[in-house]
């Protein structure tokens, strides 16, 4: 879902700019090109783990098969094996179905690497194309995750008031908490 998000994004952009994906790539500096092509360039040590962790971030959704992986990426299939194994060593694959020929894997979506990783593919998407798909996806994340344990659920305030008699003595002070000082 994330990659069809990202891909429509990233046409309505292109479509308001009034520039073709070939123009686009004119703006960015010749040493940076080829960091576009592999978004995750860099992280990992092997080209084969970067473009596994491209495809799963683009879409966390599927359960992936190494000869689904081998034929998207090109990669041979123990390359393929071998970044699988890494990939479930850091927590961001799980096998979900581990014995036998063929096994399943899936993308652990808890996991905080991922979510940086997708954090991530929306700041080069953002860098690339002017939008703002991290703030976004930083305001949801919050929203839904982390809002909870950093804002408290009420808040009040309290106003001094001091009552005095008849004959204009000070009588005694209390305490009293505003309705609009409460907010739930």
């Amino acid at each position: 879902m994330e990659k069809i998000i990202t891909n429509t994004i990233t046409i309505i952009t292109l479509k308001a700019q009034s520039l073709s994906y070939e123009e686009s790539m004119k703006q960015v500096p010749t040493h940076l090109e080829g960091h576009l092509k592999n978004s995750y360039a860099g992280l990992f040590g092997s080209s084969v783990i970067a473009s596994v962790v491209e495809e799963i971030v683009s879409d966390p959704t599927m359960d992936y098969r190494p000869s689904y992986l081998e034929e998207l990426i090109g990669a041979s299939a123990p390359s393929i094996r071998d970044a699988l194994s890494t990939l479930v060593h850091l927590g961001l694959l799980e096998k979900i179905q581990p014995s036998g020929r063929h096994p399943v894997y899936r993308v652990n979506v808890r996991s905080k690497k991922f979510i940086a990783l997708s954090f991530l593919s929306y700041a080069i998407l953002d860098d690339r194309e002017g939008t703002d798909c991290m703030d976004l996806a930083v305001y949801d994340y919050y929203c839904r995750v982390l809002r909870e344990s950093f804002e408290p659920l009420a808040t009040a305030s309290t106003m001094k008031l001091e009552f005095t008699g008849r004959d204009g003595v000070a009588t005694g002070t209390a305490f009293k908490m505003p309705r609009s000082a409460v907010s739930w």
